[in-house]
């Protein structure tokens, strides 16, 4: 029995990119509700009169919300799309922006998606019949090991700890210089081996005490060197580097009324902004909510 049939990659083709996206097309949707966008009103800067033609900002705006819709959040896996895939193609015209300007649109952005986001809930709120929220925090791990996140007391034991050790190792080598024979100490004492490690043992504690003055300046409660924005946290696992973003899902539909990334150890306090940015969409005056 025959195979079936392929084409001839030497064929030549006469083909609109309209007809290669599918009429029930997600991507129509998004297409069709980003130029409905009032770009000005988001706060978009207008392109400039003077320099290199930027991309337009529509587009981006498309790439990235087609990208949360079918899961694709990395900036280069949604670069090698606008490369690969036909309906990204289709969507933002055939450019191809590479990684680092998607990441830094996307950086330079946020608020204005976030806004984007509350416009699409207000759109089709008229079409929909909200229920209750349901409102939770989640532990996301930040790019920073404990090592490197820091409290009050960790620096102070630490220090004290560092201290210690330095006062050994000068006395150590204050009994070596009493030592007329010096043949007779051990291996491990060797006065390179010691001075080396109170090098090491001072410039830590330079270091930590430097954190320490900056928490004390500043008047935060915890540091990381990593991710300077987020804070031990305790989760399932025991403790992390995390965040604790706060999400709101309704009811009926299971859509997203709101989100928002906070670095706060516990959910407490983080209820009511939540609701009153979903009143400020809706304009409902009474709003049911669980947390």
């Amino acid at each position: 029995m025959p195979y079936i049939s392929t084409f001839d990659r030497e064929q030549m083709m006469m083909i609109s990119w309209e007809s290669l996206v599918a009429p029930e097309s997600i991507a129509r949707i998004i297409d069709a509700f980003v130029d409905s966008l009032d770009m000005e009103s988001l706060g978009v800067r207008a392109a400039a009169e003077e320099g290199r033609p930027g991309y337009d900002p529509k587009g981006l705006i498309k790439l990235y919300i087609y990208g949360n819709r079918k899961g694709i959040r990395s900036s280069r896996k949604l670069a090698e799309s606008c490369k690969l895939n036909l309906e990204v193609k289709w969507l933002v015209g055939g450019v191809e922006p590479d990684f680092r300007t998607i990441s830094d649109f996307r950086k330079n952005n946020i608020d204005i998606m976030k806004k984007i986001f509350h416009e699409f809930n207000r759109r089709i709120a008229g079409a929909v019949e909200w229920g209750f929220v349901s409102v939770d925090g989640s532990k996301f791990l930040a790019n920073n090991s404990k090592d490197r996140n820091f409290t009050k007391n960790k620096l102070d034991d630490r220090i004290k700890w560092l201290n210690e050790h330095t006062d050994e190792y000068l006395r150590i080598l204050k009994d070596m210089d009493e030592q007329e024979d010096m043949d007779e100490l051990p291996e491990r004492l060797d006065r390179e081996v010691i001075e080396e490690k109170l090098k090491e043992a001072r410039e830590r504690l330079e270091k930590y005490e430097a954190y320490q003055k900056i928490m004390e300046e500043t008047g935060v409660s915890q540091m990381s060197l990593t991710d300077a924005d987020a804070k031990l946290m305790k989760n399932k696992n025991g403790f992390a580097v995390a965040y604790n973003p706060q999400t709101a899902v309704d009811s009926e539909t299971h859509l997203i009324r709101d989100f928002e990334m906070s670095n706060q150890v516990t959910d407490h306090g983080l209820l009511e902004p939540t609701l009153e940015r979903i009143r400020e969409e809706d304009g409902a005056a009474v709003l049911e909510a669980v947390a």
